[in-house]
């Protein structure tokens, strides 16, 4: 059951759909746009996915020096849904606990929807919107501009990798599965051993979508239209789980429990995000290169398949200290700035074409330009009722999956309450 606030939330996330009127209904009084023209100074608050603090600090620690401008951390939530519950509240108040926040792509488009964010100024956005290769662009305009404003500049243009335990299975006589039909003959020679071909944390809220995303990419299926690629995802996920090629808790795990299952060698193969590349080699006790190998995604039936979706830097309306975190995203946003963050830290590699000069030649940068010259990358799905969209997809994947409804009721959901968004 939906809470008050979620429907709240999600009918202020409906770009489309809203009218001038609904939107003053979303938005705070107040607030002002801030240019770069006011001198900053004092401290913000910079709300980041807290694995990524320590690996930028040192980066932040030149902001500081040249800026005289303080930046303190705040944890800030892992998906689009629990970015929402936690701030909408704040935001109607017309307060922030946060100057800077990290945003993604839903949930930049709900929070902007609702009057939330401060438009990012022009000399910020000039300087990385030149810095953009194509595919980036796109998706730039997409989620991050309205109404001729832009809300978000992307740090993070990420795409879910394959990850391969090739030590595993070579210890079992296996290689690395390249199509659906591969992890159903590996996930059969494992079962006895209490092994995984394959995992991904699919738990609510968020997660869910991105894994039955990732599976209807590779069936050529549109997920919005609840098509017949995206019945036979649906289908695929749910043998996989049957048949005990994949476990069926991971449907209640986070990113950290499907690591650590990965990282006990009890999971041979997974999709994960970026991060992972330097999760893995900070296990000291268990890594090795042979051990988290980056590979190509699985075909399905529509090919080998995954999404592209990101992370990136917004400014609240409502930040207590507008200027000084407007300085901050132009400074952090900087072609020779990204360069330096894209190397320290995997959850700040994007495909702008400074960091893929600089880095595309080795490590995860290399691996994210050979995904894209292969063709394997799809755009995220898109509606303009993102944030609702997904939770649709949630909920009734979770009770596909579950065996709370067969795939002919979970398509005919689907489809009506998608349609029912108008």
């Amino acid at each position: 059951m939906k809470t008050k606030l979620m429907h709240r939330i999600l009918a202020c996330g409906g770009i489309a759909v809203l009218s001038a009127g609904l939107l003053a209904g979303c938005s705070p009084s107040g607030g002002s746009t801030s240019s770069s023209s006011d001198k900053p100074s004092g401290e913000i608050t910079y709300a980041l996915q807290s694995f990524a603090q320590p690996q930028i600090k040192p980066i932040i620690d030149e902001f500081t020096k040249e800026t005289g401008i303080t930046v303190k951390f705040a944890s800030g939530p892992a998906t689009d849904q629990d970015l929402l519950t936690q701030l909408v509240p704040a935001f109607t108040s017309n307060t922030s606990p946060y100057d800077v926040i990290d945003t993604g792509d839903p949930s930049v488009s709900a929070l902007a929807a609702g009057g939330w964010l401060a438009p990012l100024s022009d000399v910020a956005v000039k300087e990385y919107t030149d810095d953009l290769s194509a595919g980036m662009a796109a998706a730039h305009k997409q989620w991050n501009q309205k109404d001729g404003n832009t809300y978000r500049l992307y740090h993070n243009f990420e795409l879910g990798y394959s990850w391969s335990n090739e030590a595993l299975l070579a210890a079992n006589g296996l290689t690395t599965p390249k199509t659906w039909a591969d992890i159903e003959t590996v996930g059969a020679a494992l079962k006895a051993k209490g092994i995984y071909s394959f995992a991904d944390a699919a738990s609510k809220p968020g997660l869910t979508f991105v894994y039955l995303a990732y599976l209807t990419a590779q069936a050529g299926g549109n997920l919005y239209q609840a098509d017949a690629g995206t019945k036979q995802a649906f289908e695929f996920a749910k043998k996989l789980i049957d048949e005990g090629y994949a476990p069926k808790d991971a449907l209640t795990w986070t990113y950290d429990q499907q690591n650590q299952a990965y990282m006990s060698d009890r999971v041979a193969t997974m999709r994960q995000w970026t991060f992972f590349n330097d999760v893995a080699p900070a296990n000291k006790e268990w890594y090795a290169p042979e051990k988290a190998v980056l590979v190509d995604p699985p075909a399905g039936p529509g090919g080998a398949k995954t999404w592209a979706g990101g992370w990136g830097m917004s400014v609240p309306k409502a930040a207590k200290n507008k200027s000084a975190a407007m300085k901050f995203v132009e400074w952090m946003n900087q072609p020779e700035v990204a360069i330096k963050l894209a190397k320290a830290s995997s959850f700040f590699v994007t495909a702008r074409t400074s960091v893929l000069d600089a880095l595309g030649t080795s490590g995860i940068a290399k691996v994210l330009k050979h995904y894209s010259d292969s063709g394997f990358v799809t755009p995220r799905p898109y509606h303009p009722q993102a944030a609702k969209t997904e939770t649709i997809v949630d909920e009734i994947g979770q009770s596909y999956l579950t065996g709370q409804m067969n795939i002919n009721t979970a398509m005919s959901e689907l489809k009506k309450q998608l349609a029912d968004l108008g």
